[in-house]
């Protein structure tokens, strides 16, 4: 069995198409993370697995060990079509499709750090993230609050999304595979409700009109 992990510069890819159960997906999976030396320098990942199909409860164990170990997953690409099992649980998924599901989760607290919430559709924060925190969602992030943690928002590919605060100060904020950092040493000040958008291939700041 073979699993191969290459640099692509700020990215990382990982080939686990050699695995042929989910336990050894999930094993191999933690092997190349810990041989990562520093996660502050890779701005994503993209794995390939040979599943043909995967559950949306597989998916959620993927995500949750690359951000247990401090990375974002760009991409996770499954070879062969999806298939249905009846059980939304269990459902198979196929990559492409996943930013069809939009549900909106609702969370009443403030995350602190160490802190991870993932979901595959919308997520409304009614308090801060904090340092330390982190929000990953397939679709739009919308903090009634202060964003001083880190958010992926459409975290399979979707550029349509937005994310908005009341206070709008992250360590990273990313939009699909579109990543931007606040200047080192440099104080921002937010006097309003903003937006994080895309425009012409970039992440930009808008002022939010409520």
């Amino acid at each position: 069995m073979i699993a191969v992990l290459q640099n692509l510069g700020t990215e990382f890819f990982i080939d686990l198409t050699e695995c042929t159960t989910f336990a050894e997906i999930q094993a191999e999976l933690y092997k190349k993370m810990e041989s990562i030396a520093d996660p502050a320098y890779v701005s994503g990942l993209n794995i390939v697995i040979g599943k043909e199909k995967i559950s949306r409860a597989e998916l959620r164990k993927i995500e949750g060990i690359v951000l247990d170990h401090g990375f974002l997953l760009n991409s996770l690409t499954a070879n062969g079509p999806p298939e249905q099992s009846g059980s939304p649980e269990n459902d198979t998924l196929y990559p492409e499709q996943l930013s069809q599901y939009q549900e909106t989760a609702l969370i009443c607290r403030n995350l602190r750090s160490g802190q991870k919430f993932y979901t595959e559709g919308n997520v409304v924060i009614l308090g801060d993230i904090n340092p330390g925190a982190e929000v990953v969602a397939g679709g739009n992030i919308l903090v009634m609050g202060v964003l001083r943690g880190m958010v992926h928002a459409g975290a399979f590919g979707d550029e349509t999304v937005i994310v908005a605060a009341y206070r709008l100060n992250p360590t990273q904020l990313r939009i699909a595979n579109h990543i931007t950092r606040p200047p080192e040493g440099e104080e921002i000040i937010v006097e309003g409700p903003e937006l994080a958008r895309i425009k012409a291939g970039k992440v930009i700041i808008e002022k939010l009109k409520i």
